[in-house]
């Protein structure tokens, strides 16, 4: 019994003596934030747990500014400079290039792709191709046939449920689809079924599973096990077998002998016959991430924007206006001419500004050495991160920063927008180490925001789906809830 309230005696009396180390010794000390975040990294980790993080981070920032000591070791920032400083190309040896943190971002056994620079530079460089201008031109025939099908299951759907349409998860579908045929050469049929493939059913409670693990992982080695123990089993069971699922499907496209161009034709042509090519492990996750990116984010940035054009109908009437007239017909739905459309790009862009996919997942670390970041030297072994939901929000960096305004981003905008720091809107990150895969996203959104519009009116967002946004919780991506609309077929699409 001694024993055990002298082990107890001492756990409290470290607790106690390293949150003062933290608040008046800590390296960090001078920089804003509450004082109980800086003294431990409970209430932070708590809020994640909750959901609720990225929220309570912007909350902290209306009070202390562009920076906040957001944990011990941790600051957020929501400044333009911030992006160049830690994420962009190496300028000096104090600014530039930050290293991803890797407690944020989970080693993958067998897989040494996340804080070993020249090994991500050899994997970029080998899955760069499939994102290229020309991949795109070739994948565009894929994007085309199923928003066709798309469309045609909408016209379905409002006959079947009088014109109530749950747009997030048809889109799901849709992109689901897409991406699965240009990973792995299989659409997962969502389309076609209407039901989303059990793999995909439960990839978002693996990306939650993960949340709460990067957590978990930060604690003393003798405390991880036994918090483990927090994570409800059947979590770590559907992470478990998300992550087989995905490298069976990879291994079966990587045994198709086919000339098609997807995603896996490039990164096949060098298989890990020689030492630049990816070993089996890496194709397996590269196919994983492209499913992940490339069909949560996309389908999460469209039902947003959705969602706002339909809480802002003098835009949503605009966007459809353009659309129809500037257009003959849906086969001029090209990626080069849907590129051009600048309102519909400013529609897209000012929906990823109020509503980024990835809100705060771009967690960057100093390593051993400090850098210069916003003007300030920040000490080694810092994890900093640019919090979009927080910078895209805040006064500082936008007029009118809450409400939906496409018109900030036309060539002649309004003059009251001139003072808009749109060096801080980099929702696909910047530098050596942004994301691969901007321009099929881009592409994705311009034909499924330009085909809805063209194909339906869209009358107003039913009772349920009210507060869409505010719904919803955070655990990396966002966890969303159904949006169900009130739309209407317009002449099966044929706009004259």
């Amino acid at each position: 019994m001694e024993l055990s309230f002298l082990a107890a005696g001492t756990i409290v009396l470290y607790l106690i003596g390293k949150a003062i180390y933290n608040i008046f010794l800590h390296p960090l000390r001078n920089y804003p934030g509450p004082w109980y975040r800086s003294a431990s990294r409970l209430p932070y980790t708590v809020s994640i747990f909750r959901g609720d993080s990225t929220r309570r981070v912007e909350e902290l920032h209306k009070k202390y500014g562009h920076i906040v000591r957001i944990t011990p070791d941790t600051l957020s920032y929501t400044c333009s400079q911030a992006w160049t400083d830690a994420y962009g190309f190496t300028q000096s040896a104090k600014r530039g290039g930050l290293a991803k943190d890797p407690k944020f971002y989970i080693k993958t056994p067998g897989v040494d792709t996340i804080v070993n620079d020249r090994n991500h530079r050899r994997l970029r460089r080998l899955q760069a191709p499939a994102f290229s201008d020309k991949a795109l031109l070739l994948q565009e025939r894929y994007l085309q046939h199923y928003v066709e099908k798309f469309v045609s299951c909408l016209h379905q759907q409002i006959k079947a449920e009088n014109g109530a349409v749950d747009m997030v998860k048809w889109v799901n579908f849709l992109t689901t689809d897409i991406i699965g045929d240009l990973a792995f050469g299989e659409s997962f049929g969502g389309l076609d079924s209407g039901e989303l493939h059990p793999w995909l059913d439960v990839m978002f409670t693996t990306l939650k599973t993960f949340t709460f693990m990067r957590e978990i992982l930060r604690l003393p080695s003798w405390m991880i096990k036994a918090a483990m123990w927090c994570i409800p089993k059947e979590l770590m069971e559907h992470q478990q077998s998300a992550v087989a699922f995905g490298a069976e499907a990879a291994k079966r496209r990587m045994a198709i002998e086919t000339d098609r161009s997807d995603l896996m034709s490039y990164i096949l042509k060098h298989d890990g016959k020689d030492e630049k090519g990816l070993s089996p492990a890496e194709i397996e996750m590269a196919a994983i991430t492209f499913i992940i990116a490339g069909s949560e984010t996309t389908a999460t940035m469209i039902s947003g924007t959705m969602y706002l054009l339909l809480c802002n109908l003098p835009i949503l009437s605009e966007l459809t206006s353009r659309i129809r007239s500037d257009f003959t017909s849906e086969s001029d739905f090209t990626g080069v001419k849907l590129q051009q459309h600048e309102y519909l790009n400013a529609v897209l862009k000012e929906g990823l500004r109020l509503y980024p996919p990835a809100p705060d997942t771009l967690f960057r670390t100093t390593g051993n050495d400090s850098a210069v970041i916003a003007g300030r030297v920040v000490p080694p072994h810092t994890s900093l991160t640019v919090n979009l939901w927080a910078a895209h929000r805040s006064p500082a960096n936008f007029h009118r920063p809450l409400e939906f305004c496409p018109e900030r981003w036309l060539k002649e905008a309004p003059v009251e927008f001139g003072d808009d720091d749109k060096g801080v809107f980099k929702p696909f990150s910047i530098g050596p180490r942004d994301c691969l895969g901007k321009n099929l996203a881009w592409a994705e959104m311009r034909i499924i925001l330009a085909s809805l519009v063209w194909n339906f009116d869209f009358l107003n967002v039913e009772p349920d789906s009210m507060d869409w946004i505010d719904k919803q919780k955070i655990f990396s991506l966002w966890e969303k809830v159904p949006l169900v609309v009130k739309m209407v077929s317009v002449g099966g699409g044929d706009i004259k």
